[in-house]
């Protein structure tokens, strides 16, 4: 049975405190020194491709997924779900000219699994995933309270688990909407892209190492909230 622990939650909690110990005035979202403290990709549905390279044959798997405060981490060998991109993430953006921001986003999940062996036994194994997420974005405002704010960037994510892990790159466009609901705090959905670039996973067994071009793109409808700052 999975059991992930992921940092979402005590990061929502984190925004509602850093939102009411911030001053209180009033200002618009985007505007030139305002510091956007998210949690993100907290909820949404997610369309993934992947392709394995091995010995020179492709093989790709689809998936239709929707998920809330969590990712998979799936072990190597029966599958290749750690390097999914859809995983909760804390992010930080600042604001250097009115509109314009750059920052990153950070992720990590630990997850373990419990397997049967045979009829008396089972095999205990747990892993630990990273994603780190640095982007550049540019706000636009409809009115008072709703926006969008279209983001570029790379988004590289690791994981170890067992006997083997990996690695994957892709780059990313994100475009939010914005929706001010109260001052400092802002909810977000919007349309995710994360296009693969590239990447492998490795497996250990004995003293030999088996590594294989793996490849993943994910496009997804995405939720998060967001806490300003100044």
């Amino acid at each position: 049975m999975k059991r992930t622990l992921q940092c979402a939650l005590g990061t929502v909690a984190l925004l509602v405190g850093v939102s009411v110990s911030s001053r209180a005035s009033a200002q618009t979202f985007g505007e030139k020194g305002q510091l956007a403290i998210s949690a993100e990709r907290l909820f949404g549905f997610v369309h993934n491709s992947s392709t394995v390279t091995f010995n020179g044959v492709d093989s790709t798997t689809k998936t239709d997924s929707f998920s809330l405060l969590s990712s998979t981490l799936t072990p190597v060998g029966t599958g290749t779900g750690g390097l999914a991109y859809s995983q909760p993430r804390v992010a930080g953006d600042y604001f250097v000219i009115d509109n314009l921001s750059v920052g990153a986003a950070l992720g990590y999940s630990h997850v373990s699994f419990s397997r049967p062996a045979n009829a008396n036994t089972d095999i205990e194994t747990s892993g630990d995933s990273w994603t780190f997420a640095p982007r550049v974005g540019y706000s636009f405002l409809f009115n008072d309270m709703i926006g969008i704010w279209p983001r570029a960037g790379f988004t590289y994510r690791s994981f170890s688990v067992g006997n083997g892990g990996g690695h994957v790159l892709a780059l990313t466009v994100e475009a939010p909407f914005t929706f001010s609901l109260i001052p400092h705090v802002v909810f977000t959905a919007g349309p995710t892209l994360d296009i693969g670039l590239g990447g492998s996973v490795d497996n250990t067994a004995g003293n030999v190492t088996t590594s294989i071009d793996f490849n993943s793109t994910e496009i997804g409808l995405q939720t998060g909230l967001i806490a300003t700052v100044w």
